[in-house]
């Protein structure tokens, strides 16, 4: 019965049970060796010179690790890289990689061909796995999304600090081609989107501001308010100059009772300093209704006329 080395459990360990034919050969394996190992099936077979040890479970981060094993080249990207980094809206976009290589293969996997992957649009994990940078990320699967999924993609990227506006348009300059995939896309909602603004906290907030936005109202985001106890607060959404806001809920967020009783307690102390707020559940906005959209409308009116009046 083949006996493993001790070097090469320590490399599985650490590498989700994956081990290319280079990690091999550095470590003194024998191609006879590594020959009685995968008959016997203990080494199992993924790729051209990578194999994935019998007891390690098949997990989504074990195909990253083997595709990377492949070459030095391979990197993760569109939808892989999307959930390793844990981005929304791009769930539905399946794992993919890129490489500058023309001589690769990676069996089972979709293999981009970009000969422009600079040393900093790649995280390398140290497990093995090599993933597009957050702002890589964000070119990349635009090809593969609507233009409200890449807006929220890149909301929460600005929210999370993994890059700023000029970051994602030296991006563009570097990457943007007439004819390549998504980058229209992405060079359209980038322009779309004043580099001032504050990021959305949620998608939902993405799509009703939007949606306020398109019925002529422009609200900002994440607007500082200080409430009379002192307090300093975010609403998702306001005009702080009439004391106008917005607060999205879902009962995810806001489900419990000493979660009721914080927010009741917070739009109280919002209207005794002459400011209203109003709240909208999640379930109102898939997609917005128009009802609504004009009701919030007709609110922000009732609070302008209130605040000249008060002036």
């Amino acid at each position: 019965m083949p006996t493993f080395h001790p070097s090469l459990i320590a490399h599985m360990r650490t590498h989700h049970g994956i081990v290319g034919t280079t990690t091999l050969r550095e470590i003194g394996l024998t191609r006879s060796q590594l020959r009685a190992l995968v008959d016997s099936h203990e080494l199992v077979r993924l790729h051209e010179g990578v194999y994935r040890h019998a007891l390690w479970p098949d997990t989504f981060e074990a195909r990253c690790a083997a595709a990377c094993a492949a070459d030095p080249s391979v990197v993760i990207c569109c939808g892989g890289a999307g959930r390793l980094l844990q981005y929304r809206s791009c769930s539905h976009v399946p794992l993919h990689a890129t490489s500058t290589s023309t001589a690769v293969v990676v069996d089972g996997i979709p293999l981009h061909r970009c000969p422009v992957m600079p040393a900093d649009h790649v995280i390398d994990r140290g497990d093995g796995i090599r993933l597009t940078a957050p702002r890589r990320f964000v070119f990349d699967i635009a090809k593969h999304v609507s233009w409200t999924q890449l807006e929220s993609i890149i909301e929460q990227g600005l929210r999370r600090h993994d890059f700023d506006v000029p970051a994602l348009y030296a991006t563009g300059r570097l990457l943007c081609r007439q004819g390549r995939a998504g980058s229209a896309l992405f060079g359209a909602v980038l322009r779309s989107r004043p580099a001032w603004r504050r990021p959305v906290d949620s998608h939902p907030e993405l799509v009703l501001l939007s949606a306020l936005a398109s019925a002529g109202l422009h609200l900002q985001t994440q607007v500082e308010l200080r409430l009379p106890d002192g307090t300093v607060v975010h609403p998702d959404l306001g005009d702080p100059a009439i004391g106008f806001y917005i607060e999205i809920d879902d009962h995810e967020w806001h489900g419990g009772r000493l979660d009721a009783r914080y927010d009741d307690h917070r739009d109280r102390l919002v209207r005794l300093g002459g400011g209203w707020v109003e709240r909208v559940s999640t379930d109102d906005l898939r997609p917005p209704r128009p009802e609504l959209v004009r009701q919030l409308i007709d609110a922000h009116r009732r609070q302008a006329s209130l605040s000249i009046a008060l002036r």
